[in-house]
């Protein structure tokens, strides 16, 4: 029996990364506002779309099968010319170099963050970072790590296996965020479907619980996973973007 739960536990560290990420490529370098931030001859792709030097910045770190342009177009019509919008693909994603792991997102959405600071001139307080799925772990992270204006997790988890395990089964625990939301030092919004089918809303509930204020919690009655925005409407998801 004992040998039964280690080869489960070695099966689940080995497969963890094709179960976390599903990469997709959906343009070219010929897309409007797309940059190579990487350094080192290391390719990282972003799409930078707004004012070199906007009001506001929101760096968004985006879903596990979609790449820097997936939700590109909803967050343009929900923020105008208010913010500069900021996607980076994640290794092996879009036109990044690398396969995806996640060290290696942290890693890119760092380097976005330095990127908005030192070249477009953004200052840190005024980077909103957003993060939805797969995201909201990197987005965490960053907000933990380094000083943001604000954070808004959409259908955020407690850790990446708990999505399925709901506890800790494994040596790994990729994504912690419920070990970091406590960390953060910046105005939060939680944004959860009550009835999302992937990552329970029970889930964002308890990280909610579990960081500090200032907070807020959206829950959107008869939201799925993926019509989360949809469901919520443009012009209310606009309303909180435009309220950090």
């Amino acid at each position: 029996m004992v040998l039964v739960l280690v080869g489960i536990e070695l099966s689940g560290c080995f497969c963890i990364n094709s179960l976390m990420f599903h990469p997709v490529q959906k343009y070219d370098a010929g897309h409007p506002g797309y940059v190579d931030i990487g350094t080192n001859g290391v390719k990282i792709a972003a799409i930078v779309c707004g004012q070199q030097k906007g009001r506001k910045a929101l760096l968004y770190c985006h879903g596990n099968a979609e790449d820097a342009t997936g939700s590109m177009e909803y967050l343009k019509l929900a923020v105008g010319d208010k913010f500069t919008i900021a996607v980076v693909d994640y290794p092996g994603y879009g036109l990044s170099d690398g396969n995806p792991d996640e060290e290696g997102c942290y890693r890119v959405v760092h380097r976005l963050y330095d990127w908005l600071i030192e070249t477009r001139g953004f200052k840190p307080e005024d980077i909103v970072v957003v993060g939805f799925s797969i995201g909201t772990g990197p987005a965490t992270e960053l907000a933990a790590t380094k000083p943001v204006g604000g954070l808004v997790l959409q259908a955020p988890y407690l850790s990446a296996p708990r999505i399925v395990t709901k506890v800790r089964v494994l040596p790994i625990d990729p994504f912690p965020n419920l070990k970091r939301i406590g960390k953060i030092k910046c105005p939060l919004t939680i944004i959860h479907g009550t009835d999302d089918s992937i990552i329970p809303f029970s889930q964002g509930k308890e990280l909610f619980g579990l960081a500090p204020e200032p907070k807020q919690f959206v829950a959107v009655e008869g939201a799925d996973h993926n019509d989360l925005i949809a469901v919520l409407g443009l012009d209310e998801y606009r309303k909180l973007l435009k309220g950090l």
